[in-house]
């Protein structure tokens, strides 16, 4: 009996030179690839994992692989920052492999899927939100099983036609799911430097936020697995592969205070000694939660702050968190010895600069405080992250991606976009400009607060080892 093939590819990310910018340096194997894999195993099917955007591959050693497997279908995933090589990818498979199924998918193509067809003539099918069914499904369409009006949540051609199908229902028990094809991941993820294996426990998000689109991409519902499920899926990882970091994948770890608890006795009773990391809101953590996460190993979490100004938080984002809230679930996770680092984004519409305190910057006149009153500038948040005091202080560039409403409501939110080359979509580097601030402006400011938090973050290194050493000697 003849075995269907499939390849699935992580797409790549485009070389960037930006001195400062660290894209791509951390390797985070694929999950949503590596899931698709262990249901296609599951049903029988051949699959394969290349993933070029860890292992820097070029085209040259994407096409090597696609031409000593041969597959069926060459299905691909990506963001919006590496679509444009994802189109690349799949223009390379059509020449190696013409009788194959070009297949895309992730949340750029799933808000874009008829523009993607039109303009990428190498890629067949799109698939639109979870595909670990509909790839199944895919795989029955080549091996003449079923066709593809059969096949939900699937944008393709009929003739000259682009035809979108039917939404698929997101899958309510994940449970069900097989655990990640770990198995096919390269032993060079080592080489390259991976130090903790993903984990994902739960999907969909009751939260809006206006720049993210998670809650169109998996749906506004909350799904989460069991306790025993995520605990048995440690307890594999540690057993077969000798990890023993881990970093949880989820939107909010602890969107459900209670399971997350219960995750947190199951790793206890069954005495895994690992270490772990997570994200939570800031209004879904309690002293008690934090400490139970502590004493099973957890030792940073990730806090979305996003902004210092509260009528950015409460207006423009609609997170339904306060700074007072930070600085409390902050303070908690540091009595529980848990590492913080707290994550903000600038060039929201409403902000603007403030050329005395960049000439403050500038003159470097650090023995003298600086008195004016930095409210509503692009720098609140600079003052903001001293008062939440978090161990570590990231920050982003607002990003309009297709999917969220700062992308579909531009205009109506206060924001210009000045390009769709998707490579720029990386979060690091400007895409719009707003009435108070042009882009010029939104990049100097981006430079400034990249200084200010290295120079923040540096200031609380030592206090960051000691609270690990302390957890090390407890």
């Amino acid at each position: 009996m003849v075995v269907l093939k499939v390849l699935l590819i992580n797409a790549p990310l485009r070389a960037i030179n930006i001195p400062g910018l660290g894209l791509g340096k951390v390797v985070s194997p694929p999950l949503g690839i590596s899931y698709i894999a262990a249901v296609l195993e599951q049903a029988g099917v051949e699959a394969a994992i290349c993933d070029a955007q860890n292992m820097k591959m070029s085209l040259g050693e994407i096409g090597g692989e696609i031409e000593r497997l041969k597959p069926d279908i060459v299905a691909i995933s990506c963001f919006t920052s590496n679509y444009g090589e994802a189109q690349k990818v799949s223009e390379l498979a059509k020449k190696i492999v013409p009788g194959a199924m070009t297949v895309i998918g992730g949340p750029h193509v799933s808000f874009t899927a008829g523009r993607t067809l039109r303009e990428t003539p190498s890629i067949d099918v799109v698939v639109r939100g979870e595909g670990e069914q509909t790839m199944v499904e895919l795989a029955r369409v080549v091996a003449g099983k079923i066709s593809l009006t059969e096949v939900a949540g699937i944008t393709y051609r009929f003739r000259s036609t682009v035809v979108n199908g039917p939404n698929r229902p997101v899958l309510d028990d994940l449970d069900s799911l097989p655990f990640p094809a770990r198995h096919l991941w390269p032993e060079k993820y080592i080489q390259r430097g991976m130090r903790e294996v993903p984990i994902i426990t739960s999907r969909g998000c009751p939260f809006a936020c206006v720049f993210c689109s998670t809650s169109r991409m998996a749906g506004p519902v909350f799904r989460a697995r069991s306790p025993s499920n995520v605990v048995d899926e440690l307890q594999q990882v540690v057993d077969d592969f000798y990890f023993d970091r881990f970093i949880f994948n989820d939107d909010t770890f602890t969107l459900d205070q209670k399971r997350a608890m219960e995750i947190c006795e199951g790793i206890i009773e069954r005495e895994l000694e690992i270490t772990w990391a997570c994200s939570a809101r800031v209004d879904t953590v309690s002293q008690e939660l934090l400490s139970r996460m502590s004493d099973a190993g957890c030792d940073m979490i990730y806090y979305g702050v996003e902004s210092g100004n509260q009528q950015i938080l409460d207006k423009f984002i609609g997170k339904q968190i306060t700074i007072e809230q930070a600085r409390k679930a902050v303070e908690w996770a540091h009595d529980a010895g848990i590492v913080t680092v707290a994550s903000y984004i600038i060039g929201f519409p409403g902000e603007i600069g403030d050329k005395e305190f960049q000439a403050y910057l500038k003159r470097g006149e650090y023995g003298k405080t600086y008195d004016a009153d930095l409210t509503g500038t692009i720098f609140e948040s600079l003052i903001r992250a001293r008062e939440v005091d978090s161990d570590q202080a990231q920050v982003h560039l607002l990003t309009p991606y297709p999917g969220t409403r700062l992308y579909d409501e531009a205009d109506l939110l206060g924001i210009k976009i000045l390009t769709e080359e998707w490579w720029r979509y990386n979060l690091q580097l400007p895409v719009i400009e707003t009435n108070a601030m042009s882009i010029e402006d939104i990049w100097s400011s981006y430079r400034i607060y990249m200084d200010e938090f290295d120079t923040y973050n540096n200031t609380r290194h030592e206090r960051r080892l000691k609270r690990m050493r302390r957890r090390m000697e407890a």
